[in-house]
């Protein structure tokens, strides 16, 4: 794809989705002169630039996540020339716009740089993983649709968060189907190793919270640092309590440095983990042998699965085509950012607006069928990736960015008689 960037030099006139008032509102809360840079994909040519539907992204493309960072961003690009290719969004066939701004990692980046959008770029759409979540909530309390890449569990919920949808598997769903498949497994005793961050414990807390229901208990809990730091130590405390199999709850890449200690000291004891293990910055750090490690992972990254695997196999063509090679590590990150954009098309388009209260009442009546799931929001609870919606799998079938599903055993043959 030949894409166009040039750095911002002017104020184009903006669609603002959400109301008027949102920019003053948070310059007030928020009063600061400071602007982090920011970069422009320009519609194509044909597009109405007076119409334009502004996308804001702020991605961490040059601190320790930049790897993911960029897969972000390649996501919003392949579904924005998506839904540019189809005219745009109606009933002006506005096409979208993509600013993108480099958050490095750091929440107070992170903070400004949603900011500018929402205040001074009249962006549309924030699209962001909210490292501090207060700058989430306020543009939910004030209309501004959000795409959110974070697994924190309070995002999830509609009632602090109104519009924000999010595109992952809260960390809390992801302890409920670990917790299932010990169940299915018959594994009475659990180790339990964490990241030292918010979305880990929550996703802990779950977990002990359905030990009792799905028969097992936990043998030990350990931390690690978001930078898996003291994993040799984490790993050491929880064989010690000798239990059946290791569950790691860890969405920044932190598990990586869990399985290679694991492998380090000979223990084979199985292992599930989250989807993070299959994003290729961490998947490429795993060393040892993947045997026995198994991942709960979105169901359409799984082949031969669920109803859209149509629709996944088509992505994983146009992705490998983008990339021009094969897909290294899970086309999870790249697909939840192209999911986003062509879930708010087509929102858009179903609603026949593009206010906020639009997207959201659409979203809470019609969920979105993507690569990787259908999407589930209600008035209730913004689920993202449902439970129903995920799978376990073993990490070691991992290739060209999809899993494979466990062969199905073979029916016994019926004796002469």
């Amino acid at each position: 794809m030949k894409r166009s960037r040039e750095r911002l030099s002017r104020r184009h006139a903006r669609l603002l989705l959400g109301v008027a008032v949102a920019g003053v509102a948070l310059t007030a809360c928020n009063s600061t002169s400071h602007t982090v840079p920011t970069t422009v994909l320009a519609p194509p040519p044909g597009c109405d630039t007076s119409r334009v539907i502004v996308v804001g992204a702020s991605l961490d493309l040059s601190g320790p996540g930049a790897q993911l960072g960029h897969q972000y961003l390649t996501g919003l690009e392949l579904g924005i020339a998506k839904v540019n290719a189809a005219d745009g969004v109606p009933p002006h066939n506005s096409c979208f716009e993509l600013m993108y701004k480099d958050n490095k990692g750091n929440p107070a980046v992170d903070t400004q740089a949603v900011l500018n959008f929402v205040d001074s770029e009249k962006a549309a759409i924030v699209v962001s993983s909210f490292l501090n979540s207060a700058t989430d909530s306020y543009l939910g309390q004030l209309g501004v649709a959000e795409v959110s890449l974070s697994t924190l569990q309070d995002t999830f919920e509609p009632k602090g968060f109104p519009n924000t949808y999010p595109m992952t598997a809260s960390m809390q769903s992801q302890a409920f189907v670990i917790g299932n498949e010990l169940k299915k497994e018959k594994v009475t005793s659990v180790g339990l190793i964490v990241t030292d961050d918010a979305s880990s414990r929550q996703g802990a807390a779950h977990l002990a919270l359905v030990a009792s229901a799905d028969g097992f208990t936990i043998t030990a809990r350990a931390s690690v640092s978001t930078s898996g730091g003291g994993a040799s130590a984490a790993v050491a405390e929880v064989k010690a309590s000798h239990p059946k199999a290791l569950v790691v709850l860890d969405d920044t890449g932190a598990v990586a440095s869990v399985l290679s200690a694991r492998s380090s000291l000979g223990w084979k004891v199985p292992v599930i983990a989250g989807p993070t293990a299959t994003f290729s910055s961490v998947f490429s750090r795993i060393g040892g042998d993947l045997a026995g490690v198994s991942v709960a992972v979105p169901t359409g990254a799984v082949t031969g699965t669920g109803p859209a695997s149509g629709i996944t196999l088509r992505f994983q063509k146009k992705l490998a085509a983008h990339l021009g090679g094969q897909i290294q590590g899970s086309i999870i990150p790249y697909a939840q950012t192209y999911d986003a954009m062509n879930m708010m098309a087509n929102a858009a388009v179903g609603a026949l607006g593009i206010t906020a209260t639009d997207i959201t009442t659409f979203l809470q009546n019609a969920n979105f069928e993507g690569v990787l799931a259908s999407y589930t929001y209600t008035s209730g609870a913004h689920a993202g990736i449902s439970a129903s919606d995920q799978t376990v799998v073993s990490l070691n079938t991992l290739s060209n960015g999809l899993l494979s599903p466990p062969p199905k055993p073979k029916k016994a043959a019926k004796k002469a008689g």
